[in-house]
């Protein structure tokens, strides 16, 4: 347990958040929405510094990200918590769980041993995940920062509920970013994440901006967030941000509060693919499903298969370091070479140059 960061103290006793946007006025004694950050004599402490309730060696390709180090792996951490409470979380037992966390803390790691256990691993990346990476923001920092000075990248696979403070604070050693776009209403986000949709949209466009490669996934719930106009609203959303962005479009399995809903049709996903290519994306791969071309990395100029998958295995990668189309000679936007610099294409006209199944182990022993 560690002093948090981003807080400050409230008029009358208690703590203000700023961690993440739903800037929790925290009362002496309570805990924040997360359920880890808790008040304890005017100070706000981080109750899930230094534990690892997930860990796991996975594809990047499993993230999802298949713009960065495609066919490497990447060594994937999850803590306690979330800034969410999704009707339909696959990994509810970490990312909520109760007050006291019986059989999801894990074993205490040092953030120090931890990067050094990723690095002998041979994976290519440090990935937080599983669970929301905000939340654990103290360990996520000081762990990432441990890695990069040891060579070794950070991904956040992340809900983008952070304020812009937390994800200023990460930019520096967060190579890589999927954000979940969980869906483009108001309404959606309100009673299926209770969160709202106005900050996820300002991560996107902040990360863009911050120089992290940033990709997109929308799990496509039937009934909920698939509609033709709202998938419309949102392609349009990301291609005005960046056109050549990944978006993956996720096939739903029910779970949790959400088992009466049916799982998502092949038929509908390759809709979202084809409402994503009609608003001006031109990489848009399709998830939890098998078919053709849906992981397939394409050249947006002539149409070339340059990084071919099957689920999560690249079978084939055409491209070199510099991301370069070995048919037409355009650079397709991307961190596809393993170097110091780990710089990635710039998007044309962006202006912008950035550069094994999941398996819960709780009590792995690393500390």
């Amino acid at each position: 347990m560690i002093e948090a960061r981003l807080w400050e103290a409230a008029p009358g006793g208690g703590a203000k958040c700023r961690l993440c946007s739903r800037r929790c006025s925290i009362p002496e004694g309570g805990r924040g929405f997360c359920r880890v950050r808790e008040v304890r004599g005017g100070v706000l402490y981080a109750l899930n510094y230094g534990y690892d309730g997930a860990l796991s060696v996975d594809p990047v390709e499993k993230k999802p990200l298949y713009h960065f180090l495609p066919g490497t792996t990447t060594f994937s951490v999850g803590a306690p918590g979330c800034s969410f409470d999704c009707l339909g979380c696959q990994n509810a037992s970490l990312s909520r769980p109760d007050p006291d966390w019986p059989g999801v803390r894990g074993a205490e790691v040092a953030p120090e041993r931890l990067a050094r256990a990723a690095l002998e691993t041979g994976a290519k990346s440090l990935s937080f995940t599983y669970s929301e990476p905000t939340v654990f923001y103290e360990y996520a920092r000081d762990t990432g920062e441990a890695a990069l000075a040891m060579g070794l990248p950070s991904v956040w696979v992340t809900n983008g509920f952070m304020g812009a403070e937390a994800l200023d604070g990460v930019s520096g050693h967060v190579r890589a970013m999927n954000v979940d776009l969980k869906g483009f209403t108001e309404a959606f986000y309100r009673e299926v994440t209770g969160g709202r949709l106005g900050p996820v949209k300002d991560t996107i466009v902040r990360a863009k901006g911050l120089g992290v490669w940033t990709e997109v996934t929308t799990l496509l719930i039937p009934t909920l967030n698939d509609g033709e106009d709202e998938l419309r609203a949102l392609a349009g959303f990301l291609a005005e941000v960046d056109p050549m962005m990944p978006w993956h479009v996720s096939r739903f399995a029910p779970m949790r509060l959400q088992r009466h809903l049916r799982a998502t049709g092949t038929d509908e996903l390759e809709r979202a693919r084809r409402i994503g290519r009609e608003c001006g994306l031109r990489h848009v791969y399709l998830g939890n499903a098998r078919g053709p071309s849906y992981a397939d990395t394409l050249c947006p100029g002539c149409g070339e298969t340059l990084v071919a998958r099957d689920g999560y295995s690249v079978l084939r990668n055409g491209l070199g370091a510099d991301g370069v189309c070995p048919s037409c000679g355009i650079r397709v936007p991307g961190v596809w070479g393993w170097g110091a610099s780990l710089a990635a294409t710039p998007s044309p006209g962006t202006g912008v140059t950035t550069g094994v199944a999941t398996s819960y182990w709780p009590g792995h022993g690393l500390g």
